[in-house]
């Protein structure tokens, strides 16, 4: 198994998620930290109970089929007498709904989609429903967005997390793949240093003689 965050890591980029659940690599920037701040503070809210609606906080999730574990955000457990599933020690059926809680604006929705809906398929797994939609919720903006579970996007997260499995198993680090995503990636500096401001000869030099020194 490999941890859900894999994913928004490899859609994002390979080569960082190798980094990461490979080499164990990571760095913070502003973006990392404030994502954190965010997650912190969800946690912290505990647990919500209303007449038709839940919030679990901090739920652990895992699937078999995609070989992933985890912890969602979020899951708000809704009311549904029809297509809902018991729930020991609640009255009635519930359903399900995952919110992935993710800082700024997400300019590039698509990995925080794929997370979200492996994060989904964990729960129907889990829960023997099915999953129409969970949703965003953007920290920088306080913006709920809807994100339908369609096949397009079931497909695609599947793909990436059968890809990430071939990834771990191999050991290998992608080669580097610049372009603009790297200019807000906290993994620039571990990545490779930029042939714009150095050569890979005096870069390789450096980090010698640090680790000699």
């Amino acid at each position: 198994l490999f941890p859900l965050s894999a994913i928004c890591h490899y859609a994002f980029c390979p080569r960082r998620c190798a980094l990461v659940h490979t080499e164990r690599l990571w760095s913070d920037n502003y973006f990392t930290a404030s994502g954190e701040t965010l997650h912190e503070a969800v946690d912290r809210g505990g647990s919500e109970s209303r007449k038709e609606r839940r919030i679990a906080r901090s739920l652990h999730l895992k699937s078999s089929t995609l070989g992933i574990y985890g912890i969602a955000d979020a899951v708000e457990f809704i009311r549904d007498d029809g297509a809902g599933t018991a729930i020991r020690g609640w009255p009635g059926r519930w359903l399900p709904y995952p919110v992935e809680y993710k800082w700024g604006t997400a300019k590039n929705e698509r990995p925080y989609m794929t997370q979200l809906c492996a994060q989904a398929i964990c729960l129907e797994e889990m829960l023997g429903v099915r999953l129409a939609e969970g949703a965003l919720f953007l920290g920088a903006t306080h913006h709920r967005k809807m994100v339908p579970l369609d096949d397009t996007l079931r497909v695609q997260t599947r793909d990436i997390c059968f890809a990430i499995h071939r990834l771990l198993d191999s050991g290998k680090i992608p080669p580097p793949n610049y372009g603009p995503h790297c200019k807000s990636c906290s993994m620039a500096d571990d990545c490779l240093p930029s042939t714009s401001r150095r050569s890979a000869r005096a870069w390789l030099d450096r980090a010698i003689r640090d680790a000699v020194s």
